[in-house]
């Protein structure tokens, strides 16, 4: 998972639109889309991004590596977007009990989820 995809995720995760993350750095909503785009930002970027999502800079670094590096990172990427389609109060799945949700399951969920929505929370190719 790139840099702009955590930015996208944490956003989520704090239940913000492009266009209020935008209000808070001072910037225009296409330049928050920009950035979600990329797969690298430059470090001063980061900062005001993650100061402005209450994250620490940590998290849009260490995860990144860790997506790539670890053996459970797939579990993890999957339970974290899983997560974000849990906490989204007009989809209103978060009521329902997962707990019998299949590792497989919850990615085909969040799969439809972001073409219900028109987001990515998942990485392209991701199986």
């Amino acid at each position: 998972m790139h840099v702009g995809e955590r930015i996208r995720l944490a956003r989520k995760q704090a239940g913000m639109t492009q266009a209020q993350l935008a209000s808070a750095l001072g910037e225009s909503q296409p330049t928050v889309s920009y950035v979600e785009r990329k797969s690298w930002v430059r470090r001063s970027v980061l900062e005001k991004y993650a100061q402005a999502l209450g994250r620490p800079l940590s998290y849009f670094l260490q995860e990144a590596e860790q997506c790539s590096a670890q053996p459970g990172s797939r579990e993890t990427v999957i339970e974290q977007a899983f997560d974000v389609v849990r906490r989204d109060p007009d989809f209103q799945f978060g009521a329902r009990d997962d707990s019998g949700l299949t590792l497989a399951a919850k990615r085909d969920i969040v799969r439809l989820y972001e073409q219900a929505r028109r987001v990515a929370l998942l990485p392209e190719g991701f199986n």
